[in-house]
């Protein structure tokens, strides 16, 4: 009787007592009782003191309501319990070891202490902080979009990570869009498979998944993503997504995902500036052991503009040479050997020029050069800006990043895309093939 009476109290305990005297309750274990007295049992000297000091008469108290008379309550140490802590701690211990092989995907290298933050990231950055810090609970969803080389899978990874560090026990899930997609493939035809990855993925508390733009017309990818999607946060698990482009340029996904996207946090990583492609540059030169003159280093960074992948792969192939050939490398030699990372400003043929290929495609098309410049999403309007990237990107020789400068926002990564896509359409559709003759031969008649 005794025993469930105390259980009530304990009940009631938790329920008025701050958390840090729960922390000493739990530590009390029910060890016997007799007629007007129960005795409870402690791993430790120091348990027993703790509980006595924090939680003896409250739950004194509590218990003695409970009964209706006065009840003793008898502290021993039993060392039994610290036996049976122990083994619970190392089961805990196993069960961390094997969790932490599940997330082999992480790259440790990913960090937030080696991430470089700067005007262009920052708030993304403090965005992946908290989420770090507080997994469910705030911006939630996360979508991270930006360019290639810009640090979105750093930054999803440093989340990992750091949930990974400090909640060993949360299962965090890193993956890729594509690797999520081949195993579905193989998983479909089999139950039991499919069994496991629909519980692979639905019980992660942290799932990451990176390039989300990947699954763009793979209908079955995204209806599993989306009931993965309500699974979690039904649940207040955290999701984060990586993108190449931002939810409003995003084509071929299922509407009803895109909205669950816009749910949460959706947050950009824009080209770094350039006192943050100094601080990576010095960053890099440093893991490299490579020392370069300051009038170099100004050089590169005054000319790279991209992204953080040319800025590293630059110094890379200056600390390559410099190595094999034994020779310190000056302003000159850099000039030679990154010429490929910088875009060159100059023309193929100084007698056409966007403005005048926007010009012609907009007469073509029977639209606005106002609207293919801006961010109209008229069907015909956004076949028409995109005929003209693409064009501006076979008879000029801009940079992608130096194209997208003459359409409203449009950075190298959205350009990129409208050139691929048009160098699909045209092996299929005679019409488009036709349009970007016909344009090609007016702006040489020009």
């Amino acid at each position: 009787m005794l025993k469930e009476l105390w259980e009530q109290a304990i009940e009631r305990l938790n329920q008025t007592m701050p958390s840090s005297g729960q922390m000493w309750l739990k530590n009390a274990h029910f060890s016997s009782e007799d007629d007007n007295s129960i005795t409870l049992s402690f791993s430790s000297p120091f348990y027993l003191d703790s509980f006595k000091k924090k939680c003896l008469d409250q739950a004194h108290n509590v218990l003695s309501d409970f009964a209706e008379t006065n009840i003793k309550i008898n502290l021993i140490i039993d060392k039994e319990i610290k036996e049976e802590e122990e083994v619970k701690e190392n089961k805990i211990a196993k069960i961390s070891e094997k969790k932490k092989a599940v997330n082999e995907t992480l790259n440790s290298e990913y960090t937030f202490d080696n991430f470089i933050v700067g005007e262009n990231n920052l708030f993304a950055c403090n965005v992946a902080k908290v989420i770090s810090n507080n997994p469910g609970t705030s911006f939630n969803p996360c979508l991270i979009y930006g360019g290639v080389g810009l640090g979105k899978t750093h930054l999803i990874q440093a989340i990992g990570n750091y949930i990974y560090d400090h909640n060993p026990k949360m299962k965090v899930i890193y993956v890729t869009a594509e690797t999520f997609t081949n195993e579905l493939i193989q998983a479909i035809s089999n139950k039991t498979a499919n069994a496991k990855f629909k519980t692979k993925y639905r019980t992660a508390d942290v799932l990451l998944i990176d390039d989300i733009h990947f699954i763009a017309d793979k209908i079955s990818t995204q209806e599993e993503i989306f009931h993965t999607f309500n699974e979690l946060t039904d649940r207040n698990k955290q999701i984060v997504f990586t993108c190449d482009r931002p939810l409003t340029e995003l084509t071929g996904i299922n509407e009803r995902l895109i909205t669950r996207f816009r749910k949460g946090a959706n947050v950009d990583l824009q080209p770094p500036q350039y006192e943050t492609r100094m601080a990576i540059a010095l960053k890099k030169c440093k893991d490299l052991n490579f020392k370069l003159s300051p009038d170099v280093l100004e050089y590169i960074c005054l000319n790279i503009k991209t992204n953080v992948r040319d800025l590293e792969g630059a110094l890379t192939t200056l600390y390559s040479f410099s190595e094999l050939v034994g020779r310190e490398i000056t302003k000159e030699i850099a000039m030679e050997h990154i010429r490929n990372f910088i875009p060159t400003q100059m023309i193929k043929n100084t007698e056409v020029t966007i403005d005048q290929i926007i010009s012609q495609t907009a007469s073509y098309f029977n639209v606005s050069t106002f609207d293919i410049r801006g961010k109209s999403r008229n069907k015909n309007v956004s076949l028409a800006r995109h005929i003209s990237m693409y064009l501006s990107s076979t008879m000029t020789n801009l940079s992608l990043t130096e194209i997208g400068k003459y359409f409203d926002s449009k950075d190298h990564t959205t350009v990129s895309y409208a050139i691929n896509k048009i160098k699909s359409i045209e092996e299929s559709d005679e019409s488009i093939k036709r349009a970007t003759e016909t344009i090609k031969n007016n702006l040489k008649k020009q």
